[in-house]
């Protein structure tokens, strides 16, 4: 316990964790008007703190708040994100919520003793937005793998989520002039094509396969095309009027694209178009974040953090 009523976990006690202590410390030196309750001992757990410090190297959420919906197979908020997945297991259709293990990975011990040596998809993707955002699928032959015969699917080394005609449903229904959308994925495929977030309410389609990178918009594609089936950090912006932009890898590919104020609602799909067609997402998803906001400034640190824990570029 901080003198200043604050704890901190030794699990947390990373460069990550000191930069967020010294936040939260500052904001409750403010509420108190200054005051260090106990110095002595905030001393001896700052000694504690930087002498046995731990690699958790997640916590993006942390750094960058305010996402609409976020989902993914890392913690992204330590202190209110228990769990990634809930899981099922096809030898009998249990079910099973999966956490993250101490260092804020997804907890594949606990996945694979649930698995057993079988297969095990995913029926629901977390938001760890903490606005209840949760993906959904009860349909059991449409829901995503995590678990092939006993092994945990990967990309990169990292555990990943195989879509190919499977879908989640998340409930996201916020109106504004600016969306930013980050995520890690891998469209294995020319054809079909597959989108990564298809909005049926004003046929919004952030879409960040292989073949493309960009949004879909009242009507007309924002975007510009690429001949790319590998894992990639899909960086779009829908920044109204003219100021869309889109990047891979932290690259450009785009600028300027026209876009207008419209909610996110409706029919909602990740992996799928939302009017049932059959352009699928085939091909691997690790993390997708969606802000109703402008985070044109955030892009690259955003990226790097991506970026530093995936190992894409």
């Amino acid at each position: 316990m901080f003198g200043l009523g604050l704890s901190i976990s030794s699990e947390d006690s990373s460069t990550n964790g000191i930069t967020l202590l010294v936040s939260a410390l500052g904001a409750r030196l403010a509420d108190d008007g200054g005051a260090i309750e106990n110095p002595s001992c905030m001393q001896q757990d700052l000694a504690d703190l930087v002498a046995e410090a731990t690699p958790f190297t997640t916590g993006l959420l942390e750094f960058y708040p305010g996402a609409a919906a976020a989902y993914s197979l890392r913690q992204l908020r330590r202190s209110v994100s228990p769990y990634a997945i809930r899981v099922r297991r096809s030898s009998d259709n249990t079910e099973q919520d999966i956490g993250f293990n101490s260092n804020g990975e997804l907890d594949t011990n606990a996945l694979l003793d649930f698995a057993d040596g079988g297969d095990v998809w995913v029926s629901v993707w977390y938001d760890q937005s903490s606005n209840g955002n949760d993906a959904t699928q009860e349909t059991t032959g449409s829901q995503p793998q995590i678990v092939s015969s006993g092994s945990v699917v990967t990309e990169n080394g990292k555990p990943a989520l195989e879509f190919d005609t499977d879908s989640l449903e998340p409930s996201i229904t916020n109106a504004a002039s600016d969306y930013s959308f980050f995520s890690v994925t891998k469209h294995t495929v020319s054809s079909p094509p597959g989108f990564t977030i298809d909005v049926q309410s004003g046929r919004f389609i952030f879409d960040g396969r292989g073949s493309g990178v960009g949004a879909y918009y009242d009507g007309a594609w924002r975007g510009t095309s690429h001949n790319s089936t590998v894992q990639q950090v899909n960086s779009i912006f829908a920044i109204a009027p003219t100021s869309g932009q889109s990047y891979i890898n932290g690259s450009v590919v785009n600028t300027g694209l026209s876009y207008t104020q419209k909610p996110l609602g409706g029919t909602i799909r990740i992996g799928q178009n939302s009017v049932g067609s059959s352009n699928y997402w085939n091909g691997t998803m690790q993390e997708i974040i969606l802000y109703a906001s402008d985070q044109t400034s955030n892009r690259t640190g955003i990226e790097d953090n991506m970026n530093d824990y995936y190992s894409i570029y």
